[in-house]
Formats: C-alpha cells, structure tokens, sequence
C-alpha cells in the first residue's frame, strides 16, 4: 500500500483539504454539518467561502437545525463544499444520510469527512481484551455513537449516493505522542506499534475521506 497522508487532528485534515479544493468548488457555499461551536467558521470566511453551519444539537445561534434523516432545509442553499467531522458515527441511518447530503449538492460538489476508525490499533486491541472496540462501547451509547464506521462499508455507502472517492487520509495520530507511564501501557504501546506495522490502516484513532459527487 502507498503511504497514507497523516493528520494530528480532524482541523488539520479538514483545513488541507479546503485549501486544496474549495478553489475547484462549483460555488463558494460550504456546509458544515455538525458545526458544533462553529470551529471551522474562520477557515472558510478566510478562503472567500459562505459558511452555512448546520447542527442537530444547535450549540450556537447560527447552527441551523437538520436531522439527516430527513431533506435538507427548502430554505438553505445548494452546497458547493461539505465538511463532515466526527458526524457519521452518530447517525441513526448514515445511508439516507448521506443521500439527504447528496440531493442538496450541485455537480462536482466535495464532501470532506472524518469519523473514528474501527481498524485503528486501539480499537482492535480493546476488541481483543474487553470484547469491544476502544471507541463504541455500551457507554458510548450517551453520545449515540450506533454506526460503527468501517472503511468499506463508508466507501460503499459513498458510491451508492453518487461520489467518487478521492483521497483517505489518516487522522488523529496524537496519542503517538504519549508517553508510557507503566509496564502495562508500554505493553500496550508496543501491541498498538505492531498492529500499525503489519496494517497501516490501523494508525488513526480516526480516518478523513473526501468525494466527489458525479
């Protein structure tokens, strides 16, 4: 496998990726679905874009509300460029989704995503030890983490909403950083670097994808 583009975080990963093809979208509209606190607002005002954020949980005033499983407001504007982070693993029903998403974006239209990897070395380790994957235990379900993200399953999904997959990225790459504090963690540490070795697919807490719709 070709080596994989690397990100620390989903902002570096999303703020490369608007860089590189906000100038190639067909309109200066970008939805932020999941807007949250709005972190992305000054990136896309910097590059001459619109920000349109939506929100299930409206965390500030200019969120508008979208619950996926339904059409995009008739109010809003066709979208150009999407931002999508940490958001599919929350949906109830990501295909309708991603189709809901689709039917409001024009042509050659771009969706830029990020979501926790299930393949990760500490997903997998945890699948070993407890029985379940690091990030989507029973205690996950507070934050309705209910779709388990695999990168196959995302990919078709995609494809079936009409995109074109461009580029997969790894993302969140911070815990590399961390320094073993026992004989447990640097156990722990060396499973998780040996994981990586034998699958680079494993390296991530999260993965970025971005489409385009055809």
């Amino acid at each position: 496998m070709k080596n994989l583009e690397t990100y620390k975080n989903r902002a570096k990963f999303a703020n490369s990726m608007l860089e590189k093809y906000f100038p190639k979208a067909p309109n200066t509209i970008v939805s932020d679905i999941g807007a949250g606190f709005g972190h992305m607002k000054k990136s896309v005002n910097d590059l001459g874009g619109t920000w349109q954020p939506f929100d299930y949980v409206k965390k500030i005033e200019e969120s508008i509300f979208w619950n996926l499983n339904n059409e995009a407001p008739s109010t809003v504007k066709k979208f150009g460029t999407v931002i999508f982070l940490e958001v599919l693993e929350h949906l109830d029903n990501p295909l309708l989704g991603f189709q809901n998403i689709s039917n409001h974006m024009l042509p050659d239209s771009i969706i830029i995503l990020t979501t926790p990897n299930p393949q990760s070395s500490k997903n997998i380790l945890s699948l070993f030890l407890r029985g379940s994957l690091y990030a989507f235990q029973e205690k996950h379900l507070k934050e309705n983490h209910v779709f388990t993200p695999w990168k196959h399953v995302v990919e078709d999904y995609l494809k079936r909403c009409g995109f074109d997959i461009l580029e997969y990225a790894i993302v969140d790459t911070h815990y590399k950083e961390h320094k073993p504090n026992s004989i447990k963690d640097w156990i722990k540490q060396k499973a998780e670097n040996y994981l990586e070795y034998r699958n680079p697919l494993a390296k991530g807490m999260s993965y970025g994808m971005v489409a385009k719709k055809v």
